[in-house]
């Protein structure tokens, strides 16, 4: 059987760790975000050109 045991610093270092997730995952998220409206954007001109 394994013996675990808690300490403070495991605590905060998965306080930190979970930050560290959280703004990984909004980092991410941000990049996706941009990375298709930049894909989209000359769609979007092409189709305002067209259409005057």
């Amino acid at each position: 059987m394994a013996n675990i045991t808690i300490t403070e610093n495991d605590i905060k270092r998965s306080k930190s760790t979970r930050l560290k997730s959280a703004l990984w995952f909004v980092a991410l998220w941000c990049v996706g975000v941009g990375g298709a409206m930049l894909l989209a954007l000359p769609f979007k001109l092409l189709i305002q050109a067209a259409a005057h």
